[in-house]
Formats: structure tokens, sequence, C-alpha cells
């Protein structure tokens, strides 16, 4: 059991960091508005073009979680959004930060159905709800933690360092996988 808890909390916690660099943008749209000169359609836009992508791509990467090591699914998908999570601080264009967006959910993509997998394969079916319960948490958790860190990273240091800081946590979840 204590296996079983300590790989649930690794999976929690990469959960809550797939949404707080899910959610991050959200505390930094005005400023990227400004130095973007951009309208509401494309400030709309950073967040509809990922999620109808992820929604595509979900269906094949959870195909994939089925037949493929959900452990290296899962830190592939870790490497790829926290990259690209990363590299938005150092876009120069609304295009590559819409792009880099885009990857950031397409790395997303792998977390739930890999994850929810493999917690069906820790748990018995008598323990699995509140294990899922557990792991669904991290939405929340997620989205709060990256308003409520982003805004005073963006408001103190701008926000690029808000993206750059929001990479970080994930990627020192991957060796704990």
């Amino acid at each position: 059991p204590k296996n079983l808890h300590r790989s649930l909390a690794v999976l929690f916690a990469i959960n809550i960091f797939n949404f707080y660099d899910r959610q991050v943008l959200g505390a930094l749209l005005e400023p990227i508005r400004k130095e973007f000169h951009l309208s509401d359609t494309q400030l709309g836009a950073l967040g509809t073009v990922p999620i109808v992508v992820y929604a595509l791509v979900g269906l094949p990467l959870g195909r994939l979680a089925d037949s493929a090591s959900r452990k290296r699914l899962l830190a592939g998908g870790i490497v790829v959004w926290t990259a690209l999570t990363g590299l938005g601080g150092l876009v120069q264009t609304y295009l590559m930060l819409l792009i880099s967006r885009v990857g950031v959910f397409v790395g997303e993509a792998p977390c739930a159905p890999a994850a929810t997998s493999w917690i069906g394969d820790l748990f018995p079916a008598e323990r699995r709800s509140r294990a899922l319960a557990l792991f669904m948490l991290g939405v929340p958790i997620g989205g709060a933690l990256s308003y409520a860190i982003s805004g005073p990273i963006a408001q103190a240091w701008g926000w690029r360092a808000a993206l750059v800081v929001a990479a970080v946590p994930a990627v020192l979840l991957i060796p704990a996988l």
C-alpha cells in the first residue's frame, strides 16, 4: 500500500501542475494583450484553439495509453508541456505564443488518460473511486495555484517570468514517475 499511495501522490501532483500550466495564461492576459496589442478575439483564441487541439489529440493519445507504456507517455507529455510553457516566456509574437500554447495542450493531453488508466491498474475496484477523486482534486487546486502564484509573479517580474516559473515544478516530478 505504501507504493500505491506514493504512486497516487505523484500522479496527483502531476495533475496539479498539468492544470497549473494549462490555466497560467488566465492571470497573464492583460499584460499579454498590452504587449502584443491584441483584440478580444485574439485573446479568446489563446484559450480556444489549444483546447480544441487538446480534444482532438486526446483521443489517439488515450488509445496509445492503452497499448504503450503509460509511464513513458506521461513523462513525454510532461517534457513537452513544461518545455513549451517555459518557452512561452521567450516568444516575440502573438503567433509564437499561440503555437506554444497549442504545444502545451498537446503535451498535457496524455495526462488524464494515462494517469486514470494507471490508477485503474493500481487500485482494486472498491478503492478506485477514492483514488480517482483524489487525482481529480488536482484540477481545482492546480487552477487556483496558477492564478494565486502567476499573478503576483507577473506583477513583480512580468508575464514571461510567470510562464518560466510555471514550467519548473512538473519537470521535477519526472524522476518520481
